[in-house]
């Protein structure tokens, strides 16, 4: 790693000149090793010596406050390694958008000689963070992510089958960012993401179709990033990808993920069929107004799939759990597909509250209770209790939950906890006090 001691992550400390932006390679875990490390296993087993992963914490200006993509990173990439050759946990393809082999070191992307075809990968990390990440992926067959927090000791859970990868050559990459003024002419047979507002591909045929396993994920420092309800992941085997994106369209809120691959495998004939899932946390929900159950949910919640200036409606299926709901998409085709969850109109209009001045001139004294946390699980504040207007905000919380930052935490034994937000008067919006119970079980 570079930027100072271990001991120090993530935080800053300005008397000894402490770097706000690292990266870290972690090693895996042992008796002596509990943070800043990984373990990794297939079916629950111990993973296979031919299978070897790299896992990279990163800090990027995480006090640089007008960097609005200043935060930190997490990636975990799996390899195969043939018996008897070397690997360099120093040279993962890390935050590369393309899939290839260790530039150094005899690291593979394609799993498929490590055996381990429809087995479940799991790689848990353990680092330091600031909080819940917003927005991350992982690159699998129906994956799934897990983020449990204390103080800020993260254990970040990510597992899932390896994928099939469609992989461009590297003459048909587009190396970006580039943005164009003639774009059909510059990605002409180009796969790639050329700026934050395009994911691309015009390649017909992949190059190589291999077994993959990866994962990205980032948690932002300041807003808006740090704002978004957390988690919000997304399961895929794309080959190219954004994270996914919370916007307002239409006066409608809704999470699109831009994507893109080659339209077949590298054999010509085969269809390269995409597999796309996202999670949808409780926080996010509260904040579009859903209730948590498989007919308000199947009631509020469209899904779309975009290809060029087509919107095509899909039915997903539903997948509810504690922290929130999986959206499973039916199988999809490539190559640049939008993936979109948003609200309907319909549902919208009854469940999100319009502001205006004759509305924001109160505000509540309180929020029923009925919230609930599991233990030594992490929320979001503003998931808890929505601020209104832009008046000074003063939190505070009791009954064993702990504020850090902008999040509560909630202890590890059961707890019934309070917290209350109060608002300064500002403009029309007159001081407030609102409280919301919450239930550790």
């Amino acid at each position: 790693y570079t930027g100072g001691r271990v001991d120090t992550f993530p935080c800053y400390t300005a008397d000894t000149q402490t770097a706000d932006s690292f990266s870290m390679r972690l090693s895996e875990c042992t008796n002596a090793i509990t943070n800043f490390c990984y373990s990794a296993t297939v079916d629950n087993q111990p993973a296979p010596s031919t299978l070897k992963f790299t896992a990279t914490v990163s800090a990027y200006q995480t006090h640089t406050s007008s960097n609005r993509d200043a935060g930190y990173e997490a990636y975990v990439n799996a390899y195969y390694v043939a018996d008897g050759n070397t690997f360099s946990s120093e040279f993962p393809f890390g935050s590369s958008d393309r899939p290839r082999d260790q530039g150094e070191g005899d690291g593979k992307v394609d799993l498929t000689p490590a055996n381990i075809e429809g087995k479940v990968i799991k790689v848990v990390l353990k680092y330091k963070t600031v909080g819940v990440p917003q927005y991350s992926v992982v690159v699998a067959d129906d994956g799934n992510m897990d983020f449990d927090i204390v103080d800020q000791d993260m254990t970040l859970t990510v597992e899932g089958k390896a994928a099939r990868v469609a992989v461009d050559s590297a003459d048909q990459h587009i190396s970006g960012p580039t943005d164009s003024a003639d774009p059909a002419a510059d990605w002409a047979d180009k796969c790639g993401i050329p700026s934050m507002k395009f994911v691309v591909c015009n390649v017909d045929r992949a190059t190589t179709d291999g077994l993959m396993f990866y994962a990205r994920s980032k948690s932002f420092t300041f807003p808006p990033g740090s704002t978004v309800p957390a988690p919000i992941w997304v399961s895929t085997n794309a080959t190219y990808f954004h994270f996914p994106n919370v916007e307002i369209v239409n006066n409608l809120p809704l999470i699109t993920v831009k994507t893109a691959a080659p339209h077949f495998l590298a054999d010509g004939t085969t269809l390269n069929e995409g597999n796309f899932s996202t999670f949808l946390p409780n926080g996010l929900l509260k904040e579009w107004g859903i209730q948590k159950t498989e007919e308000a949910l199947k009631a509020a919640l469209a899904a779309s799939i975009t290809k060029g200036t087509t919107e095509t409606d899909v039915t997903p299926a539903l997948l509810l759990t504690d922290d929130g709901v999986k959206v499973k998409f039916p199988k999809i085709s490539f190559s640049a597909p939008v993936i979109s969850v948003k609200q309907k109109p319909a549902v919208a209009a009854t469940t999100v509250p319009v502001t205006t001045p004759a509305v924001v001139t109160t505000a509540p004294t309180t929020i029923p209770a009925g919230k609930t946390l599991k233990r030594s699980k992490s929320a979001s504040l503003t998931s808890l209790i929505k601020p209104i207007g832009s008046g000074k905000q003063t939190w505070k919380a009791s009954g064993g939950c702990v504020i850090k930052g902008k999040t509560l935490v909630a202890p590890k034994k059961k707890a019934t906890c309070k917290v209350t937000l109060k608002q300064a008067k500002a403009g029309k919006v007159k001081a407030s006090t609102r409280s919301v119970t919450v239930k550790v079980i």
